[in-house]
């Protein structure tokens, strides 16, 4: 099927030839018709098959273009809500906005946290008729004045199971509040508990439901691959032989606390990688800053935390690493999703020490799967960079770390961590930041 056979106009397939999309994905295949009927929708898909396309294509058909200049309180007026858990799922779903709707005069504002409501302001005064937003943002916004849901005429929900986890679904009623009860509501989620069908029976009216089968989410361009080791200490100085051993350029790790994000990118600068860590207590511009560093190979490593790596979307990513094994299968589908995107070959290494061993189980049992594990010696199948004349790729080092000498960095950066632990504490600071996103 093409996406001409979806019935969409002219205008906006010839944007979609442009950017080289040729065939719908099987979720777009089957909600783009029934967005563009305007049908509540709940839509469960996992990460990398093509969601935010699904529902960006429709509303950009559906929403009026804006034609004049608004006066008077009707600046701040919108036309479409989408909420989102993230900062970078926000800026993320922004981008591809102004992607898709090149051919119509639509405009969108990114409203999140970390920066000021100012600029955000001067974009809604401006004529944007989509607002992309956090919860807590959005709410701020509706606070201050500056922000106006009453014309709104779609909304959309993505990742409502992740709002759920992060406890934003108090702050989702709250804005539905101020929300005209004649609106096309759409949802999107990877998994469809309980709590989230009687939030949905709440906000959407007699939706359809469309569930993609598991085997077309998984992702057969991932190759997933597990070293196993007997201990979580080893994980650092396997981690630095691994990039000795390889020609990794571009590498995305996740971790599951924000001092272990910091500790591995200060690591891998030390054994001269260029790396930078994003977490929840970088400020949205440092966050900005080395996400964009990272997608123009200016660093050749990003070191995050879950929610920081939410949106991360570059597409011929070629590895992510799971230094850690997150707690949740979901989560670790969200992050092995930022690799093998649009049909390109990527690898989802684990690390996996032995008291992961029953994380690694209920990853393997959600996949139905079994991962066998790969000794450190094995030629790992990275598939090839793409560079080009004005991205020189990164010179080999001349120094090759051995299993020792790694050993023995991993050992130094842990007394360090050590030392600031015993400092903090002495300094009356142990109570801090007890949790660690």
């Amino acid at each position: 099927m093409s996406f001409k056979a979806l019935k969409l106009t002219p205008k906006l397939l010839k944007t979609l030839e442009r950017l080289e999309y040729h065939q719908p994905t099987p979720i777009q295949e089957k909600a783009i018709p029934l967005l563009l009927e305007q049908q509540d929708l709940i839509a469960i898909a996992q990460t990398g098959t093509g969601k935010t396309a699904t529902f960006l294509l429709p509303m950009i058909e559906n929403l009026p273009e804006p034609s004049e200049s608004i006066q008077g309180k009707e600046r701040y007026s919108v036309d479409a809500l989408i909420l989102a858990p993230t900062r970078e799922l926000v800026l993320q779903i922004h981008q591809k906005i102004q992607t898709y709707a090149q051919a119509y005069t639509h405009q969108s504002v990114a409203l999140h946290g970390g920066i000021g409501l100012g600029s955000q302001i001067k974009a809604l005064r401006a004529g944007a008729n989509i607002a992309v937003g956090t919860t807590s943002r959005v709410r701020e916004h509706l606070k201050n004045g500056s922000l106006d849901l009453s014309k709104v005429k779609m909304v959309i929900l993505d990742e409502a199971d992740r709002m759920l986890e992060m406890g934003f679904i108090e702050e989702v009623r709250t804005i539905f509040r101020d929300l005209p009860q004649q609106r096309h509501t759409v949802m999107f989620s990877a998994t469809f508990a309980t709590p989230l069908k009687q939030l949905a029976h709440s906000l959407l009216h007699k939706p359809t439901i469309i569930e993609i089968p598991q085997s077309h989410q998984a992702n057969q361009t991932i190759h997933q691959q597990v070293i196993q080791l007997p201990s979580s200490q080893e994980k650092l100085s396997l981690l630095l032989t691994l990039f000795d051993q390889t020609s990794w350029q571009q590498v995305l790790i996740f971790v599951n606390t924000k001092r272990q994000a910091d500790r591995i990118a200060q690591a891998l600068r030390e054994h001269h990688i260029p790396a930078r860590a994003i977490h929840g207590d970088k400020t949205q511009q440092m966050r900005t800053q080395a996400l964009d560093a990272f997608t123009k190979q200016e660093i050749d490593v990003l070191v995050a935390t879950d929610i920081a790596g939410r949106g991360i979307d570059i597409v011929g990513l070629p590895a992510v690493i799971n230094f850690e094994l997150p707690h949740e299968v979901e989560s670790y589908l969200h992050r092995i999703g930022r690799t093998g995107r649009a049909n390109q070959q990527g690898v989802a290494l684990l690390l996996v020490s032995a008291e992961e061993y029953p994380l690694l189980n209920a990853i393997e049992k959600r996949i139905n799967q079994k991962l066998n594990p790969h000794p450190l010696q094995s030629n790992y199948p990275i598939p090839p960079q793409k560079t080009t004349s004005s991205t020189p790729k990164r010179e080999k080092k001349e120094h090759r770390l051995d299993l020792k000498e790694a050993k023995a960095l991993a050992k130094k950066m842990m007394a360090k961590e050590k030392q600031g632990t015993k400092k903090r504490k002495k300094e009356g600071k142990g109570s801090r930041n007890k949790r660690h996103f």
